[in-house]
């Protein structure tokens, strides 16, 4: 495996991509992979940070219905976050909009809110 945050990658959910999302996915770089599903998770990075000190990032992948997603190309990227409790809740705030078929529809950006 080289995926480089495998001992700190947390996958959330995986659920479908609705039909409006699916829509314009096809217009975008993603459309080649024919993914079906989002796949939301938390990555920590320790890098730089004092011992037992970590900083997280949301990330949104197109994925098949296994969860099997290609790493280096997200839909989405949050900025870093300090804190866990930050992280799980811009997660969540995407999976409902995932779940509302407008994950696609939202600059996600800017601050979820």
């Amino acid at each position: 495996m080289n995926f480089p945050y495998y001992r700190d990658f947390y996958p959330k959910i995986i659920m479908p991509i609705g039909m409006k999302d699916t829509a314009i996915l096809q217009n975008s770089p993603l459309a080649e992979n024919g993914a079906t599903h989002w796949l939301i998770a938390l990555q920590g990075d320790h890098d730089g940070l004092p011992a037992g000190c970590c900083s997280w990032k949301v990330m949104v992948f197109t994925s098949d219905p296994e969860g099997s997603f290609n790493w280096e190309q997200p839909y989405f990227a949050s900025p870093v976050m300090e804190s866990i409790e930050s992280a799980i809740e811009l997660a969540q705030q995407c999976e409902l909009f995932g779940k509302n078929d407008e994950l696609c529809s939202i600059e996600l950006d800017k601050k979820i809110s």
